[in-house]
């Protein structure tokens, strides 16, 4: 129930949104509501919301808003009761003649524009325009580098850990033991054993130093420059990065190569879609711009005071941390 109600006091913000774009925008009567054969779930004063209307409201919201009334009775429930709470202030405010007053009236026009906006865009973009299958597969062959799986390599490592601040006497020891254990695994020992027994990172000491597949970008400069410069079986020499000294084993070696279509279908469908509809706007804005003048002022825009709200999670946004899980050397 606690978890109900955290999450649509996120949702009522959107619910009263919703309720109240609904309610100055449509005076429905039970009569003509009726006529029509749709069920009316709840009616205040003039206003009744019927199920076609929930649905309609519903599908306006995030979709993580729609599973989870979807899912929920209770969320329903909860909706359907913000309704009737926003369409009763929205009667009362009416009966202090707010809806009079210019600045709400003009806050109202905003939100109408904003709704018709969106209406249009519905009605003659995301309606009207479709991509057909040979534009899907032309989308993908011009854009197919940006469907290409990068090289990978397999790999596990050790890591003899030098403690932050360590100094040179530190790093020369650690790479000592680095090299011991390498000429270990040259010997014949399994490597993964080796790391079992001497690696310094609990994240992949147990699995025998196991890293799995990782391409470029996910590794410190230093620990990917190495992977990448190896062959299946080679072990490489000491490599030092910020934790350590690492011994490098690589296990497999996946080539870049281009994913194929019937894999990524859909997302190329997708982003066809979205650039033809941008194209498709973009066009039908500049046809009404020569219809209606627009004067921008840049000089206002730089007048604008926005304080930042107290608590924004801007201010505990971090840069790079560094590593990874339990030591592994992890860039972004």
């Amino acid at each position: 129930m606690q978890q109900t109600g955290r999450i649509f006091k996120r949702l009522f913000p959107l619910a009263m949104a919703l309720c109240i774009a609904i309610t100055i925008s449509t005076i429905t009567t039970v009569q003509a509501k009726e006529e029509q054969g749709d069920a009316v779930i709840a009616q205040v004063g003039p206003y009744k919301l019927t199920v076609k209307d929930f649905e309609a409201q519903v599908k306006s919201l995030p979709p993580q808003f729609q599973m989870a009334i979807a899912s929920n009775k209770k969320f329903r429930d909860s909706f359907l009761e913000r309704w009737v709470e926003v369409t009763l202030m929205a009667l009362k405010a009416r009966e202090m003649k707010l809806d009079q007053d210019p600045e709400v009236k003009k806050r109202l026009e905003d939100l109408k524009n904003a709704l018709l906006a969106q209406e249009f865009s519905r009605r003659y973009i995301e309606n009207k325009v479709k991509v057909t299958d040979d534009e899907v597969k032309a989308y993908y062959e011009k854009h197919k580098d940006q469907y290409t799986q990068q090289a990978q390599v397999k790999a596990r490592h050790i890591l003899i850990k030098v403690p932050a601040g360590g100094d040179e006497k530190a790093w020369e020891e650690a790479k000592k033991k680095a090299m011991d254990i390498k000429k270990m695994a040259e010997k014949g020992e399994d490597f993964g054993e080796l790391a079992k027994k001497y690696s310094d990172d609990p994240g992949t000491k147990d699995r025998g130093g196991e890293l799995g597949y990782f391409g470029k970008g996910r590794m410190v400069p230093e620990f990917e420059k190495a992977a990448f410069s190896l062959k299946p079986g080679e072990i490489s020499d000491p490599v030092k990065t910020i934790f350590g000294w690492h011994l490098i084993q690589v296990e497999d070696v996946k080539a870049a190569q281009a994913k194929p279509f019937d894999k990524v279908e859909s997302f190329v469908k997708q982003r066809a879609l979205q650039e033809k509809r941008q194209k498709e706007l973009e066009k039908l804005l500049k046809d009404v711009r020569q219809k209606y003048e627009v004067k921008v002022n840049k000089e206002a825009l730089e007048q604008v005071k926005i304080e930042m709200p107290k608590g924004s999670p801007m201010g505990g946004m971090h840069g790079f941390h560094g590593g990874g899980h339990g030591g592994m050397p992890q860039g972004h």
